[in-house]
């Protein structure tokens, strides 16, 4: 590739940003931000703490991870697990939001912003995870919901803060353990139907969780990318520059042709409308954040329907010069002339260019989200089994005032599915096609449904 960072914007999703105009209709997808003092984030009196909850051997973060499958009801040979976690438990409730505290990480600065939160927050939760389970074990039944309750705010706060993708995928890892923390008490014979009903409602009260954490992400994304990586690219009419600029995310000077290499003209009109493509990038993620706040379910198909077709449209209007700013090889004085001429009768060669290389790939962040909201909707329904005693059809858990509505599958109409026979409840996943719920829980990678299988005594 003649520029390879590029492949590297689709990978971080940096989006495209341009010179402001006040009036700008793209200025309405700007993500607002307000700093918090340092006395009312939580995050700054845990980073202090955070650094203790990393083992040093090797055996114990295996363990951790090992631990973490909601499937793991009695591990073997964890005895080293429990002699370090020992004197972690009691601090444990340091980790927990303090009246008038919130969460904000730190603000990102370009596609070079580190995230040194991000992995002690992640731990924060796997051993909080593993907490639960040993304090269930040890009959200390409050402490174990307690720490599950605690481990479900702390994905909520991450989630409602984030302002991009990759804070946003860390965010859902956290939500993972969270929910991965219910479904494992949900699964324990002993837990009393007071215990799912509080689990229950606390899961009920994030119906929106998914939906506003994607907004956020995509607008974030938007917003605090896209702005500061425009600053940097040069103001030239010199599409090569312009593409080195691109290239490296404005993180290095632009550099030409190397000598002796042929470069493109230097066009008379500038080569890079800002307001017009970041109008087209706010466009396309306004597309996403419409349909997401029409229907609680993952919009599939939408990346073919609504973005990729405008990128194709894009792709056929300046071909020659797409090719020429993603080969490896350097261009050829006949290249030159050709892609020459088609800028000259192009509008917005660069700034469509910038769109085609940097516009994420949204549609599978959304079902990354969906995927954990499938989850936390059929954690509703086996914790509603457990209050009844019994697997039981969503009509008789609602009629039973149980659940306030069947639990719907956001990966198709209509709700999850069951089985009272083998009981378990399973979502289609993202092919939207039902399998018949095959699946042991653990639901890593692509399984062809999710499945979450109930330990309960069928009707």
């Amino acid at each position: 590739m003649r520029h390879s960072a590029a492949l590297l914007l689709c990978f971080l999703g940096v989006g495209p940003a341009f010179a402001e105009t006040p009036s700008a209709p793209w200025r309405g997808l700007l993500l607002p931000r307000t700093e918090l003092a340092d006395s009312a984030n939580a995050l700054t009196r845990w980073r202090p703490e955070l650094p203790s909850l990393f083992p040093a051997e090797t055996k114990i973060i295996e363990q951790l991870i090992h631990d973490a499958s909601p499937l793991v009801d009695q591990p073997e040979n964890d005895e080293a697990l429990q002699t370090w976690l020992a004197p972690i438990l009691p601090r444990l409730s340091v980790f927990t939001l303090r009246p008038g505290e919130s969460f904000q990480p730190p603000a990102l600065f370009g596609p070079e912003t580190p995230f040194p939160d991000h992995q002690p927050l992640r731990q924060l939760a796997q051993v909080r995870l593993a907490a639960l389970k040993t304090h269930w074990r040890a009959n200390r039944r409050e402490e174990s919901l307690t720490l599950a309750v605690d481990n479900l705010a702390l994905a909520r706060a991450l989630l409602s803060t984030q302002e991009g993708l990759v804070p946003f995928l860390h965010a859902t890892g956290v939500w993972q353990l969270s929910l991965d923390g219910v479904y494992w008490l949900a699964r324990q014979p002993d837990l009393t139907p007071a215990q799912a009903v509080r689990l229950q409602l606390i899961l009920l009260e994030d119906e929106r969780l998914a939906t506003d954490a994607l907004v956020r992400a995509f607008r974030g994304e938007f917003t605090f990318f896209t702005h500061l990586v425009v600053e940097r690219l040069p103001r030239t009419h010199d599409i090569d520059l312009l593409l080195s600029g691109i290239g490296s995310l404005g993180m290095a000077p632009p550099s030409p042709p190397a000598e002796g290499e042929p470069r493109l003209a230097i066009p008379i009109r500038d080569p890079f409308d800002r307001e017009a493509t970041l109008q087209s990038a706010a466009d396309d993620i306004r597309g996403w954040t419409t349909a997401f706040a029409a229907d609680a379910r993952h919009p599939r198909g939408l990346g073919a329907t609504h973005t990729g077709r405008r990128l194709k449209a894009y792709a056929a209007e300046i071909p020659e010069l797409l090719r020429y700013a993603t080969q490896d090889a350097a261009a050829t004085p006949e290249q030159v002339v050709t892609v020459d001429a088609e800028v000259a009768g192009a509008e917005n060669p660069v700034g469509k260019i910038f769109l085609i290389i940097a516009t994420s790939q949204w549609e599978p962040l959304s079902a990354h989200a969906h995927r954990r909201e499938a989850q936390r909707r059929a954690l509703t329904g086996l914790l509603a089994w457990k209050r009844l005693g019994r697997p039981a059809a969503w009509k008789d858990l609602v009629t039973a005032g149980l659940l306030p509505a069947p639990p719907a599958d956001p990966f198709a109409k209509g709700p999850l599915h069951f089985d009272l026979v083998k009981p378990r409840i399973w979502s289609v996943g993202e092919n939207a096609v039902d399998d018949g719920g095959d699946g042991n829980g653990e639901n890593v990678g692509r399984p062809a449904d999710l499945t979450w299988p109930a330990p309960v005594k069928p009707r």
